[in-house]
């Protein structure tokens, strides 16, 4: 059992920083769509353009 939690930890802590970035994201659309419904669409738009950016650079970089 504690062989099974120590695994899941390591694979948590592996892939924490993506998930800490990707939770910041969603908050801050969130943010942005309580303002208002035309920030929410911008945000959205900047974050799929970040988002788009950061996975060609790791693409790129994995070849």
């Amino acid at each position: 059992m504690v062989y099974l939690i120590t695994n899941i930890f390591k694979f948590i802590w592996k892939y924490f920083d993506v998930i800490c970035f990707l939770a910041a994201i969603l908050f801050a659309v969130w943010g942005f769509f309580l303002l208002s419904f035309t920030a929410g669409i911008f945000s959205v738009a900047v974050s799929l353009v970040v988002l788009g950016f950061l996975v060609e650079r790791i693409a790129s970089t994995l070849q």
